[in-house]
């Protein structure tokens, strides 16, 4: 049995991405996994890092916030991030929580200019959304570009290793049909 926490990075309750965070929570419940959903708009978490935050973290300081967060990612084995693509990343709130929780001493270090991760052993998965449709996404570049930016620069920093990557694209003209479909093969994908 493995522990996966979903980091749910939408504002709506009632949104497409909400119903593909259920499905992945069910997946792996049906598979055996336990789970946790941190909802990053319902948890009322601050996401602005201030500079006496940002100081503090340096010497291994966190608030309690900040560190109840971080116990769910010691807990978890795999981190799965939901969220709908805005301005070619993660939404404000979402970028703020990475900013916070993912923080100096907890889940990366340096040695001079180089990076020591601390969150090895995890794996990490990308689940996102666009109004674009897959080919259009993909053809652009956008969809490689994304990936390898938050790939690189956060889960590998920190040590995470990613292990499944989907895009549901056209999310917003899509057809009922087709977002069933959608559903499935993402609970299809996260039943393990």
């Amino acid at each position: 049995m493995k522990h996966c926490l979903i980091l749910f990075m939408h504002p709506s309750a009632a949104s497409f991405n909400r119903a593909i965070c259920e499905r992945i929570k069910s997946a792996q419940t049906d598979a055996g996994n336990s789970v946790d959903v941190r909802d990053v708009y319902q948890l009322s978490f601050d996401p602005v890092l201030t500079q006496k935050e940002y100081e503090e973290s340096l010497e291994g300081i966190y608030p309690q916030d900040v560190m109840q967060e971080q116990a769910y990612i010691d807990a978890a084995d795999e981190i799965v991030f939901v969220f709908p693509v805005w301005w070619g990343g993660f939404p404000a709130s979402g970028k703020g929580y990475i900013d916070r929780v993912f923080s100096y001493g907890f889940a990366y270090e340096l040695n001079g200019e180089k990076p020591l991760p601390k969150l090895n052993g995890k794996t990490a998965s990308l689940v996102f959304t666009t109004g674009a449709p897959d080919s259009e996404w993909h053809n652009s570049g956008l969809h490689e570009s994304m990936v390898h930016l938050i790939d690189a620069s956060t889960l590998q920093f920190c040590g995470l290793k990613l292990t499944n990557t989907i895009h549901l694209g056209n999310v917003i003209q899509a057809s009922d049909g087709e977002r069933r479909q959608m559903l499935d093969d993402v609970y299809h994908a996260f039943y393990t």
